[in-house]
């Protein structure tokens, strides 16, 4: 069997247009959006978000992996970003784990992305 075809993350999004905004300072590109689902992309990463007006973002359990090849990079250019400008939003540290590098950021709908390194 030859499999393929892709997966993407599916987070929640309070407000579409806040959270399009809050991508968009990432260097997000829109590419879809209805009244229930919006998809955002970064050259081949690609992002999609449900409407989820009731979610809490302190107690929001959804997360992403991001895996790139230059952490350094990714960090440099996103911790750029004013993250004060969004109330729950945060971007951590690079962190040199036993098995990987990450950096961590909360977007504003409280959900988890973890940029990783992959292996070189």
């Amino acid at each position: 069997m030859n499999f393929e075809g892709q997966i993407t993350a599916n987070l929640p999004a309070v407000d579409f247009d806040q959270t399009a905004l809050f991508y968009q300072g990432l260097g997000f590109k829109l590419q879809y959006q209805s009244a229930e689902w919006m998809i955002m992309r970064l050259g081949s990463m690609v992002l999609e978000f449900f409407h989820h007006p009731a979610l809490d973002p302190q107690a929001s359990w959804h997360s992403a992996c991001i895996r790139v090849p230059d952490i350094e990079s990714y960090y440099r250019y996103w911790s750029s970003f004013d993250w004060r400008a969004y109330k729950h939003a945060r971007i951590t540290e690079i962190q040199h784990l036993a098995e990987i590098r990450q950096f961590c950021m909360i977007d504003l709908n409280g959900s988890l992305l973890r940029c990783i390194q992959t292996a070189d």
